[in-house]
C-alpha cells in the first residue's frame, strides 16, 4: 500500500499546481498591496452589494456575470496586479481562478472577503463614499466654533482655540453639515437648513448644529455666512481633518450627518434633494419630541 499511495499523493500535488495560480492573502497584506497605485482593486459581488459597502478605490464586476472575465480584459491592464474580493472569499476564489486563466500576470484574492476585512478593523465606504454608516458609533473629533465677534486675522483658519468635542454633547442630538463656500448644491441647500431646522430647534438645549467648514479661512467663512443668510455655528476644518473621520478625503461635500443622544449616527444624507431632506427634517423633529 505504502509503494502505491505515495505516488497518488505526489500526482494528486501536481495536478493541484498545474491550474491557474493565484494568491489568497490576509488583509494587512491585502492592505499593503493595494496601497500600490499599481494594483488594481476589483470588487465581484454584485452593484447592491458594492453600493452598500465596498473598499474605498474598489471597481465593481459581478463575477456571477457571463461576461466576467471580458468584462475585465476590456477594462484592467493584464501585465499589472489585480486584488481581488468577495463577500467572504469563495466568489474571490472563483474569480481570482478565472483571471488567473484569462492570462492576468498577478492575481491577489482577500482572505475572508469584505467581512474579513472589517473584522480586521480596516475602511470601507459606501456608495456615498461614507466611511460611517448609520447605526454606528460617531468618531470623535474636537471643533473650534468660528465667533464672528472674535478679531482674527482673514487668513486664519482655525488652530487655536477653544474647541468642543463631539462626545461632550452625549445626551443631546447633534446635526453635522459638511459644506464650502464653493459648493453650489450646499448653497441651495443651506436656507431649507435654517429654515426647517435650526430655526424650529435652536432654543431646544438638547440640540446642537454645526456646519462643518472644510479648509476655509475666516474670510471665507464669514462672506459664505452673510451671502446664505445663515445664522447656525461654523466650525473650522483645516485639511478636512474632521471630514476625513466621516468620509473618503477627496469626495464631495453637500453632507450631513445626524447623529442621536447616545452618539450614534441615525442619518446620513448625500448632494440636495427634496426626499432626502424630508426625511433627515422628520428624524431631526422625531428625535427631538
Amino acid at each position: 500500500m505504502k509503494r502505491i499511495f505515495v505516488p497518488i499523493i505526489a500526482l494528486s500535488a501536481l495536478l493541484c499546481s498545474c491550474g491557474p495560480k493565484f494568491q489568497t492573502i490576509s488583509p494587512d497584506d491585502f492592505q499593503t498591496a493595494i496601497a500600490d497605485e499599481n494594483v488594481q482593486l476589483v470588487d465581484v459581488r454584485t452593484a447592491e452589494e458594492f453600493a452598500e459597502k465596498h473598499i474605498p478605490g474598489a471597481v465593481q464586476f459581478d463575477v456571477y456575470d457571463e461576461a466576467f472575465v471580458q468584462n475585465c480584459l476590456d477594462s484592467l491592464d493584464k501585465a499589472r496586479p489585480v486584488a481581488i474580493y468577495c463577500r467572504s472569499g469563495k466568489r474571490g476564489a472563483d474569480a481570482s481562478a478565472k483571471l488567473a486563466k484569462a492570462g492576468f500576470a498577478q492575481v491577489m484574492n482577500l482572505e475572508g472577503g469584505i467581512l474579513g476585512w472589517i473584522d480586521a478593523g480596516k475602511t470601507v465606504a459606501d456608495q456615498w463614499d461614507y466611511i460611517v454608516f448609520d447605526g454606528d458609533q460617531a468618531p470623535d473629533f474636537e471643533m473650534e466654533v468660528y465667533d464672528a465677534m472674535s478679531d482674527y486675522d482673514e487668513d486664519y483658519m482655525g488652530g487655536n482655540g477653544p474647541f468642543r468635542k463631539l462626545s461632550d454633547m452625549r445626551g443631546k442630538v447633534v446635526l453635522l453639515q459638511f459644506t464650502a463656500s464653493w459648493c453650489g448644491v450646499c448653497r441651495n441647500e443651506m436656507p431649507h437648513l435654517e429654515k426647517d431646522i435650526w430655526l424650529k430647534h435652536q432654543a431646544n438645549p438638547r440640540f446642537e448644529y454645526f456646519a462643518i467648514d472644510r479648509d476655509e479661512p475666516v474670510s471665507k467663512i464669514s462672506r459664505f455666512q452673510e451671502v446664505t443668510g445663515v445664522t447656525y455655528p461654523f466650525v473650522f476644518d483645516p485639511e478636512g481633518k474632521i471630514f476625513d473621520k466621516f468620509a473618503i478625503h477627496d469626495s464631495g461635500i453637500t453632507r450631513n450627518v445626524l447623529i442621536d443622544p447616545e452618539g450614534k449616527i441615525v442619518l446620513r444624507t448625500r448632494l440636495y434633494d427634496e426626499e432626502s431632506f424630508a426625511a433627515l427634517v422628520a428624524k431631526v423633529d422625531e428625535l427631538l419630541q
